[in-house]
């Protein structure tokens, strides 16, 4: 689990041992980047959304296929984060789907390429293929600055 901003942790797929941790961190809503049976190994999604709902955390999934995150599943993810005031997990299989929705999300809220590139890179994911994307959107948008942990 890898901390992107004050509200955002990104990583690879979990299983329901670990959303006590998740709790313990303060997360209270999980967005599951991901389509059901994607892989034989992934837990089904309504385990992880029953578990969770022991510990009053919501579930959401936005089912991505790699390589194809489309802006309907952007503003998606926008409208989950935007309403939230405790941090949100997401997660993928590997983590890269998932920031990559952080990283599209942000340039369209305004904030800098370069500073989400960054933020992407020292969390050890390489968002350089996404670069002409992130700056299309960005260029629609007015720039903010990013708090990073």
């Amino acid at each position: 689990m890898i901390k992107l901003d004050d509200m955002t942790y990104v990583g690879p797929q979990i299983n329901v041992s670990d959303i006590k941790n998740l709790n313990r961190r303060g997360i209270r809503t999980i967005i599951i980047a991901r389509p059901e049976n994607e892989t034989a190994d992934q837990p089904e999604i309504s385990t992880i959304c029953e578990t969770a709902d022991v510990f009053g955390i919501a579930v959401y999934q936005i089912p991505i296929i790699p390589g194809n995150i489309t802006d309907d599943q952007v503003r998606e993810f926008n409208k989950i984060t935007a309403k939230l005031s405790d941090p949100v997990f997401a997660y993928c299989r590997s983590g890269l789907r998932a920031i990559s929705l952080w990283a599209l999300n942000k340039a369209a809220n305004g904030f800098s390429v370069d500073a989400i590139l960054h933020i992407s890179s020292n969390a050890n994911y390489d968002l350089t293929a996404l670069s002409s994307r992130l700056g299309q959107v960005s260029t629609h948008s007015t720039r903010k600055t990013i708090t990073h942990a």
